[in-house]
């Protein structure tokens, strides 16, 4: 099934206590999770989400030494940077994680997700999600780099970027970091991510021997399926691995699902990423749409709607007591929206239900 890891009404307990407030700059903490006893630095991640009153963690594992520690948390993989995400803004708790858990049922790295109680400085912090940072690594994101496309406001930012050759698109150094290639290493990643786009505009199929197409469907599709508000504007990871790039792994799902006041994700019906720069074009390809239709036959034909409706069922049974506690403790207003959790999955599963049908149709 989709669920990742084992699911029970009693969630694991994390808890993070810092030598001092936790802002955006690193601070040293002490780290316990079931059977992990850890130094570690942490501090606040996201941009816009920066101004919830429930606050988003990147926390890096260490050894005394101060070096990197590289630990398994709650059978993930071992490593030592890992994130605590709030979800603040969707009252489910659960769409990043499930779009996670469909990119893996198609077969694609997302990163691993469990949900836990965090403790902060002794105090009860809410339902949070522990899960992998996206990185270069074996378990993790595979190939030889990894860049994300991104919005000019959120380029300026995070790391350096470039910009693609026609639509001067911004493009942000993730892993390796820019200050890590030389030089003609980090010209020869800018020219194949200028390749394809000039290829993907030329027309016609030349795109495919920069892009790679299954990836790309998929990625697409997973987007379309949950119709989520950032599809290849923000947050859109491009790999490089072998001769052509890859889209993913797919991130940052939070407005999706019906749960965006921004069209066109605010709209049950229609393509999400039709007009967005390079789905467009791979959209305009006859063959790519022949092949997001037989892919999605072949997804439907495996049971997707059959297991991402029994995952939100079980999510919702697993979380129901820690997600009451969690709306007491961090109560609706600004962008949290009112309703109990109970309420807020009925919708979020009902609106999967419809969205399914009607990409059924569409495809």
């Amino acid at each position: 099934m989709l669920v990742a890891g084992l699911v029970t009404a009693a969630l694991a307990t994390v808890s993070v206590d810092a030598d001092r407030r936790i802002g955006r700059s690193e601070v040293a903490a002490h780290f316990r999770a079931p059977g992990v006893q850890s130094a570690a630095a942490i501090r606040t991640r996201g941009r816009w989400s920066q101004r919830f009153p429930k606050k988003s963690y990147a926390v890096e594992l260490r050894e005394p030494d101060g070096s990197n520690r590289n630990v398994p948390l709650l059978g993930m993989p071992a490593d030592d940077d890992w994130i605590l995400y709030a979800a603040y803004n969707d009252r489910t708790l659960i769409r990043n994680v499930l779009a996670y858990d469909t990119a893996r049922f198609m077969g694609r790295y997302a990163a691993r997700t469990r949900f836990v109680r965090l403790r902060l400085n002794g105090r009860d912090h809410g339902v949070y999600v522990l899960m992998e940072k996206l990185k270069l690594h074996d378990d993790r994101v595979r190939g030889d780099f990894m860049l994300e496309m991104t919005s000019p406001r959120q380029a300026r930012r995070k790391d350096p970027s470039f910009r693609t050759p026609l639509l001067r698109r911004p493009v942000v150094w993730a892993d390796p970091e820019r200050d890590d290639l030389q030089r003609a290493r980090a010209h020869a990643i800018g020219d194949r991510v200028a390749r394809a786009e000039r290829a993907l505009h030329r027309g016609g199929a030349a795109w495919r021997r920069h892009l790679h197409a299954g990836a790309a469907v998929d990625y697409l599709l997973v987007n379309e399926l949950f119709k989520n508000q950032d599809a290849m504007l923000a947050s859109t990871f491009v790999t490089g691995a072998g001769g052509r790039l890859r889209l993913g792994p797919v991130w940052d799902f939070d407005f999706s699902s019906g749960n965006s006041k921004r069209a066109p994700s605010r709209f049950l019906h229609g393509w999400m990423a039709a007009e967005r720069p390079w789905a467009d074009r791979l959209y305009a390809d006859r063959g790519f749409r022949r092949q997001m239709a037989r892919r999605w036959a072949q997804l439907r034909r495996g049971g997707l709607r059959a297991r991402l409706l029994r995952s939100v069922d079980e999510y919702e049974r697993a979380l129901a007591p820690a997600a009451r506690r969690d709306s007491r403790r961090w109560k609706a207003g600004g962008d949290r929206p009112r309703g109990t959790h109970a309420s807020h999955v009925r919708k979020l599963r009902l609106w999967l239900d419809q969205r399914i049908a009607w990409l059924d149709g569409a495809l």
